[in-house]
């Protein structure tokens, strides 16, 4: 009796470890649960629609039909509390036409809910207007079972609405499934910058910051007007020339959210053209672009060209600094802009060192063209090429400050 009581308790274990499949997952900091390991331990994803899924596979992440984030719509939902139910209860309802929603940025979902006899045999999945259906009905009952699946949707965020078509059949929420490194996107997502607007002078710098709601969310940067302001991927405004930019923040998980920035900028009163000073000696310093059907555009102000050039160039350039010491080093930025209705061709741009200034040419970058390989400490040509109307490149160049 002994022996065939310890025969029958080895089995028991290994029935359980059986049935589980995997018991191993870990918290996400939103309250998902990320999965470790695969049902019943395969080297890949093993769960099939049908399938008993206790705890989500490797690659996924698991949310409970609790989460604020899941809304549900019409008037039958309860609530029914199981040990045999994924976080120990799920949420259904008999009523035809009653729905839950729920947005979620990632590429893959799976829904968890009950099978049984009694459960609804039609349901929709709406996805960002796609509709696809499932049903719940089964011979026999499967608690916490796949019953749906989708993948390869593209990485955004992505609309959710799953609605019962049957009256008086049990329709069930458990949980969902999405990729492990995905989220349930709030409601109540947001974004603001904390600041409005700017005034600033040729030659500034001012950082934005952006606030996102969840904090996680990615923001991208973009000027309206890089003759005027240009932004870097951190929110750093950099003032070029004179008039008006608008610095948007964007959201980049495909909510698509903005908050914007209005920065006016006025002309550098300083009489050296957005250069720098060193003492009382002005250290002016214009670049030129000329192109084979435009005028020759020089300094920092726009040039209106009426003459026989198809098309018209305006040069702005600004310094990172409005003063230096000897053995400073600092960025020129040299920004070149077609206003005219037709392309530039074959644009050159062309900046010689004043007194006192050394160019680095090995640190020069460009968004378009080339440095040429003439480009010295003393003078750099960078061969652009052609510029679209309302085009504009730009253009940075180290320098240091010598005797």
């Amino acid at each position: 009796m002994n022996k065939y009581f310890k025969k029958f308790g080895i089995m028991f274990v290994m029935t359980l470890i059986l049935s589980l499949g995997f018991c191993i997952s870990a918290f996400a900091d939103d309250g998902g649960v990320i999965g470790t390991s695969n049902l019943n331990n395969t080297a890949a994803n093993s769960a099939k629609v049908g399938y008993q899924l206790k705890l989500p596979e490797v690659g996924w992440k698991r949310y409970d039909d609790s989460d604020s984030r899941i809304k549900y719509g019409g008037s039958g939902w309860s609530k029914y509390n199981s040990s045999a139910r994924y976080g120990g209860a799920e949420t259904y309802t008999t009523t035809l036409n009653d729905y839950c929603g729920f947005k979620f940025y990632g590429t893959k979902l799976r829904i968890i809910s009950i099978m049984n006899n009694d459960t609804s045999f039609s349901i929709d999945v709406n996805i960002d207007g796609v509709m696809y259906n499932y049903h719940q009905s089964n011979a026999l009952l499967v608690s916490e079972a796949l019953v749906f699946e989708i993948d390869g949707l593209s990485s955004a965020v992505h609309e959710i609405t799953i609605t019962n078509r049957v009256n008086n059949a049990h329709f069930n929420i458990d949980a969902i499934d999405i990729d492990a490194d995905g989220y349930l996107v709030d409601s109540n997502e947001s974004i603001s910058l904390d600041k409005a607007s700017m005034d600033l002078t040729t030659g500034d710098s001012e950082q934005l910051t952006a606030t996102t709601t969840p904090a996680a969310v990615g923001v991208t940067w973009t000027s309206s007007d890089p003759s005027v302001a240009t932004v870097d991927s951190t929110g750093k405004v950099t003032t070029v020339g004179a008039g008006t930019a608008t610095i948007t923040a964007t959201t980049t998980d495909g909510s698509n959210l903005s908050a914007s920035c209005t920065v006016k900028v006025i002309a550098n009163n300083s009489g050296n053209n957005g250069g720098t000073t060193t003492g009382a000696s002005a250290i002016v310093n214009i670049a030129y672009a000329k192109g084979d059907n435009t005028n020759n555009a020089g300094g920092d102000v726009s040039i209106i060209f009426n003459g026989v050039p198809d098309t018209t160039l305006s040069a702005v350039k600004t310094a990172s600094v409005k003063s230096v010491w000897l053995g400073d080093t600092f960025t020129y930025t040299i920004v070149v802009t077609n206003t005219g209705s037709k392309t530039a061709k074959a644009v050159v741009i062309n900046d010689s060192a004043p007194n006192h200034i050394q160019f680095m040419p090995s640190g020069i970058t460009t968004t378009q063209g080339i440095v040429d390989s003439s480009s010295s400490a003393s003078n750099i040509v960078v061969n652009v090429g052609d510029i679209p109307p309302a085009g504009t490149v730009a253009i940075t160049v180290p320098a240091t400050v010598v005797l």
